[in-house]
């Protein structure tokens, strides 16, 4: 996060003190005050207009002055225990993406949206091939690593505008904003080649891993679980045909 100074916090927000401008001539009574460096604050009152004081709290203690004093505190907002729980709702932990839950509120607002304005949008389901060998072979550990990592490649091929989450297990959905349905197939490749040429943790010795693809893209009569379904059901064909290939609807 960016820093700022503490007047620029909202009301209940929290934040660490990094530093006092040295040029203030208040320096020491600041210090005397407990405000130094690494001490955590939470912003109670300002008042920019009436009184012009601020009111601050540290470890149970209100402080209050003037808020040409506290434009000389610098500091650095942390996370409040809401955004750490969203978080924790929203996320999953063993790969940073987005979890069903989260997506699935995402694909509804966006399928809605784009099909609102004709726009297109596509979808990717993809699963890596013979997963359950990984654990198997060399246990869910090694299993754990391989997800992590697997996030990351798939990241990397994709754009800002795309939307990466754990969809189950080993099955990730990859929603593509403003892509037409050769644009996602180009995309799903590109990831399935990315991930063919990478060797992941327990492999070292002993090959390469794979994914297969499903690719759904959506015209306009089409709705978010007709969307998943579709790409659901190229995967499935991905996944008959021999594996470690891109499907697409018909």
């Amino acid at each position: 996060m960016a820093l700022l100074h503490v007047d620029e916090l909202y009301a209940g927000e929290s934040a660490e003190v990094i530093a006092i401008n040295s040029d203030c001539s208040d320096t020491k009574r600041l210090k005397n005050m407990g405000l130094r460096e690494g001490r955590i604050v939470d912003l109670l009152h300002v008042d920019p207009f009436g009184s012009r004081k601020i009111v601050v709290g540290m470890d149970g203690t209100r402080l209050a002055f003037p808020l040409l004093l506290a434009a000389h505190i610098v500091v650095r907002p942390i996370r409040s225990y809401f955004e750490t729980l969203r978080d924790i709702a929203n996320y999953d932990n063993l790969t940073g993406c987005l979890n069903r839950h989260a997506a699935h509120s995402i694909i509804k607002s966006e399928v809605s949206k784009y099909a609102g304005q004709e726009l297109p949008l596509a979808l990717l389901i993809a699963d890596i091939d013979h997963f359950k060998q990984v654990n198997d072979m060399f246990g869910h550990n090694a299993g754990d690593q391989v997800l992590a990592k697997f996030a990351k490649v798939v990241g990397s091929a994709l754009r800002r505008c795309d939307m990466l989450c754990r969809w189950g297990g080993e099955e990730f959905l990859i929603l593509l904003r403003g892509t037409v349905k050769e644009e996602a197939v180009q995309i799903a490749d590109r990831i399935r080649r990315r991930v063919e040429s990478i060797t992941f943790p327990p492999y070292q010795s002993c090959g390469l891993l794979t994914v297969s693809i499903g690719s759904a893209a959506f015209p306009p009569e089409k709705d978010m679980e007709q969307l998943i379904s579709d790409a659901d059901m190229a995967l499935y064909r991905a996944k008959q045909e021999g594996r470690n290939r891109v499907a697409t609807t018909c």
